[in-house]
Order: C-alpha cells, then structure tokens, then sequence
C-alpha cells in the first residue's frame, strides 16, 4: 500500500510539474506576442482604433542624393486612453529591411536627437518612439481633429478647383474700328 501512495505522489508531481511549464510557456508566448516593439508590423496596424490614432502620409519623392533612403510612407502612432495621448511613434516604412537598417544608421547619427526616445528597426521600418515631452501638452480629441483635417485635405482633389478670374483682355474690334 505505501508503494502505491508513492505512486500516487510521483505522478501527482510529475503532473504539477507539466502544468507549471505549460502556463509558463504560455506566458512567455503571450509576453511576446503583445509586446509592440517585437510584433510583425503590417497596413492593417496602421489604422485608427479605440487605442491609437494613426496618421498616414505619402512621401513625397524629390531628387536628392539619398532618395533611396527617403521612405515610401511615414506612418504617426498616437496612443491614448480616454482624452489623454499615451505614446507617440513614427514608423518610416522602406521597400524592405535592408534600406531600414540603412536608414537606421543615418537617424542615429543625426546630431539633433531632441525627443527622441528610442530609434530602432522593424522590418522594413524605422520606429521612432518619441519622449513624453513631445506628447504631453496633446489631447485625443485635438489629434483626432488634426488627423481628420489632413486626411480631408490628402483626399481634396485639386484640379476640381476651378479658377474663376479670368485676367486675360479683351479687345473689342467694333471700338478700334470706330476709332480710326
């Protein structure tokens, strides 16, 4: 009978044991599947949410010598909770992770790092987390108004706008006639 106890016990532990590293592998896949840096970024995170508000916008290509490291769209990550802005981050996307990391380099090396928290790589994007001083004075709803009014002004079509003053002259030939 004290054999079969022991029995007992050792499979009892053995089964503590396998469930205790089975929650912790959980944890740990739950730890980096939610951590924002080390997450697989992609267009459908850059979409407004009920946690963040996201700015998109097209680069514009001009020539310069480093065009190829001018990136394809500048996406803005403002985080908040109610009215209050949490976080704010800057991912510059590139064609792919090599031009990044290239980039990565160069924002390093800028002299002027003023509220700049942190400069890393994501894939093919440069992340740019910005310090709390940058942020601090924003409310959620004046992001979300700025956001809405240049998102308004991205989707203004231009060439609709018709110019209505003609400044060209007219000459009335009946007149110059007369005159002579």
């Amino acid at each position: 009978m004290a054999e079969k106890a022991k029995k007992n016990n050792k499979n009892l532990i053995i089964g503590i044991c396998a469930a205790v590293l089975v929650i912790g592998v959980v944890a740990v896949a739950i730890f980096f599947a939610t951590r924002g840096g080390s997450a697989t970024l992609n267009d459908a995170y850059f979409v407004s949410d009920d946690a963040k508000y996201v700015l998109t916008v097209d680069s514009d290509q001009t020539d310069s010598e480093e065009e190829t490291l001018t990136p394809i769209k500048t996406h803005i990550v403002y985080n908040y909770s109610g009215d209050s802005i949490t976080g704010m981050t800057t991912y510059m996307e590139f064609a792919d992770t090599a031009t990044a990391k290239s980039a990565l380099e160069i924002y390093k090396n800028a002299e002027d790092q003023t509220g700049v928290k942190n400069i890393s790589v994501n894939g093919k994007y440069v992340v740019v987390e910005m310090t709390e001083d940058q942020y601090a004075e924003m409310t959620a709803s004046d992001v979300k108004q700025q956001i809405e009014f240049m998102e308004m002004l991205k989707n203004m079509n231009f060439n609709d706008v018709e110019d209505d003053s003609d400044n060209s002259v007219e000459i009335d030939e009946t007149t110059e006639e007369n005159e002579k």
